[in-house]
């Protein structure tokens, strides 16, 4: 009797076996962060920063376009007879065109919409991340939040040397101040390093360069970093902190590792 009950349920087990190993093969899809944001009756083409490398795009409308790293610009096909409407998910500098019959220049994000008029400014916002930033270069804008917050909806309008800092997380977008060099600089792929720690520059790697950076081993022996590059690769950067800090790295995607010798 006892080895019949087992028969029988063998060939039950097995589907069952079956069917969970489909189960942990079939992984969810992940839904796009910036879907929500998207016209559902109109078409996109989506421009992609490659790792380590920005791209420079001229719009239709001849707005200029610099695409960081990791980056991504969606822009409807009806752009800009309907509309100039613009989808960023990432980081990317804007030289607007001026308003074109009464249409004004916007860049969405998940948090952050940004309306322009004849303007250069930069917008800093990766729908993974909860921080944004915008910076004016030239102009004015107007930056609101792209979601209904439950506390403070008024947008700020911004001038040269003023920009936003925004976090979703706790509601929070401010008008600041910063240094224009500092854009133009980013413009001119112009980033130096005076006197800062290791760990310091390598934050700022980060940033540059939209990926994620892993340290493995002591960096204390490091001394504090002098470095100047322009118009260079990720990789290129790599290869000189090699030989400079004595490590080894790894790119794998987004996603850098070094470790230290």
């Amino acid at each position: 009797m006892f080895n019949t009950s087992v028969q029988n349920t063998l060939p039950i087990l097995g589907l069952l076996l079956m069917a969970g190993i489909q189960l942990q093969c079939r992984q969810p899809q992940k839904e796009d962060p910036v879907k929500h944001l998207l016209n559902g009756q109109t078409t996109y083409t989506t421009y992609q920063g490659q790792v380590g490398h920005r791209k420079k795009l001229q719009l239709a409308d001849s707005s200029t376009v610099i695409l960081n790293a990791g980056s991504r610009l969606l822009v409807p096909a009806t752009f800009p007879q309907q509309g100039r409407e613009l989808i960023l998910d990432g980081e990317a500098y804007f030289d607007a065109a001026p308003t074109i019959n009464g249409r004004p220049f916007t860049v969405k994000t998940d948090k952050l919409t940004v309306t322009a008029l004849g303007t250069a400014f930069k917008i800093r916002s990766f729908a993974t991340q909860p921080g944004a930033t915008a910076y004016l270069l030239n102009g004015k804008v107007r930056v609101a939040k792209t979601y209904h917050s439950a506390t403070d909806n008024q947008p700020e309008i911004l001038e040269r040397g003023q920009m936003v800092l925004a976090n979703r997380d706790i509601d929070l977008m401010e008008k600041e101040t910063y240094q224009p060099a500092e854009l133009e600089a980013w413009l001119q792929e112009d980033l130096r390093f005076k006197d800062i720690p290791f760990m310091t520059m390598i934050r700022q790697l980060e940033d540059w360069f939209a990926v994620t950076i892993t340290v493995e081993g002591d960096v204390s022996s490091i001394k504090n970093m002098t470095a100047s590059f322009q118009h260079n690769t990720l990789q290129e950067v790599l290869e000189i902190l090699r030989k400079a800090a004595h490590c080894s790295y790894k790119i794998r995607g987004d996603e850098v590792e070094i470790t230290i010798n």
